[in-house]
């Protein structure tokens, strides 16, 4: 299994717990989960270490994961897949005009998030 860098931008630290258990089972390299679109994009300033993002949309903050990840496209090539709730069609079409990104709606299987991690990966 590959050993990408995964980096997961949620609000709710249960659901950032689970990913990151599932994850490092899997083999991956988890940092430590952002709660923010601010706190992600201050940290991306300092360190570039990071493959894919996975990332919620509902985030701390005054900026959702929309737009975090309209401003990190911006700078970083960084594959993003957004985990979300939210399945109404403003929301489904906004992100899926981020460049480089992948919707996967909650409530989603580890089997379901892993094949996505895979696929992007593979690009």
């Amino acid at each position: 299994m590959s050993s990408a860098n995964i980096l997961i931008v949620e609000d709710d630290a249960l659901i950032a717990l689970h990913l990151m258990e599932l994850l490092s089972k899997e083999g991956f390299s988890i940092q430590d989960p952002i709660a923010s679109g601010e706190e992600l994009l201050s940290h991306l300033e300092k360190s570039t270490q990071t493959d894919i993002i996975l990332m919620d949309i509902g985030l701390a903050g005054k900026i959702d994961g929309i737009e975090t990840a309209r401003q990190l496209r911006k700078k970083y090539g960084i594959p993003i897949i957004f985990l979300t709730a939210y399945s109404d069609q403003k929301n489904i079409e906004a992100m899926n005009n981020i460049p480089v990104s992948t919707v996967l709606k909650k409530p989603f299987t580890a089997y379901n998030l892993l094949a996505t991690i895979r696929k992007v990966i593979q690009k």
